[in-house]
């Protein structure tokens, strides 16, 4: 791997999760074989430092290293030749994962608010108890869960609650 060696401070979560989801994307583009993805996987799991990753992505393309590996002042030349292109733009940055995670609460609140108006709402002014609470069960089934998981995801990540309308 070019560049210098990543600190050895202790891997989180979030950086895991990210040199995993950098193996899938190896792995969907057909750079691994399902066994090679199994094993790479499974060593991500149980790295503890930056350290122990390095040996997983050395023979992967250097769009692929999670951010955290990718040397910030790595430059490589760009494909159509128009100059130098930097790692830390082209590789996964945190603003393109908070975008997915804001993406994810905002389908989630989505689909829950249509819910219920196109549910809900009729329910409701129906006073009928068992629609109402048949409609409660659903909800909290279908809509709960996904929010709960988006706003868990943004406090690890360490949003606070000003981030939830997304500014």
């Amino acid at each position: 791997m070019t560049g210098p060696d990543p600190a050895p401070y202790r891997l989180s979560d979030g950086e895991r999760d990210e040199a995993l989801e950098s193996l899938r994307t190896a792995f969907q583009e057909g750079r691994l074989t399902v066994d090679e993805h199994e094993e790479r996987s499974a060593a991500a799991l149980r790295a503890v430092t930056g350290k122990d990753l390095v040996p997983l992505f050395e023979d992967l393309p250097p769009n692929l290293h999670p951010g955290f590996l990718s040397a910030s002042a790595a430059v490589v030349p760009a494909a159509n030749g128009e100059g130098p292109v930097d790692l830390a733009e082209t590789g996964r940055s945190v603003a393109k994962k908070k975008k997915k995670d804001d993406d994810n609460l905002s389908s989630v609140m989505g689909w829950g608010g249509f819910l219920l108006f196109v549910w809900g709402v009729p329910t409701f002014i129906s006073g009928n108890v068992t629609a109402i609470s048949v409609f409660l069960g659903f909800f909290c089934l279908l809509v709960v869960p996904g929010l709960i998981t988006s706003l868990a995801r943004r406090r690890r990540r360490g949003g606070g609650p000003g981030e939830i309308t997304g500014g």
